[in-house]
């Protein structure tokens, strides 16, 4: 298994590859891309930089209704990482 570091850097690499190769007109929403971000964000969380995860979900929440609405099947996983986010905030805060 990965470390949080690990997992951070493999997608961000992915996430880049992907923006790079993608010739849509807005390459970070597709579904890839959002599954990607969404996996970046609690990775990212998870490595204690709090601030960054919740700039990262905050905005990926907001794409994704955006471009999807708020009943589409991929705001689900993005919901589910704000509160894992969340969590780990809540856990570190206790931990503090």
């Amino acid at each position: 298994m990965s470390t949080p570091q690990q997992r951070v850097h493999d997608t961000t690499r992915r996430l880049l590859e992907l923006l790079a190769s993608d010739d849509s007109h807005t390459p970070a929403l597709v579904p890839e891309a959002i599954a990607l971000r969404t996996e970046l964000a609690v990775a990212t969380a998870e490595t204690g930089q709090l601030e960054d995860a919740f700039v990262q979900v905050d905005e990926l929440l907001k794409d994704a209704q955006r471009e999807y609405g708020p009943d589409h099947e991929l705001v689900g996983p993005v919901r589910a990482a704000v509160s894992r986010v969340e969590t780990l905030a809540r856990r570190a805060l206790d931990e503090g």
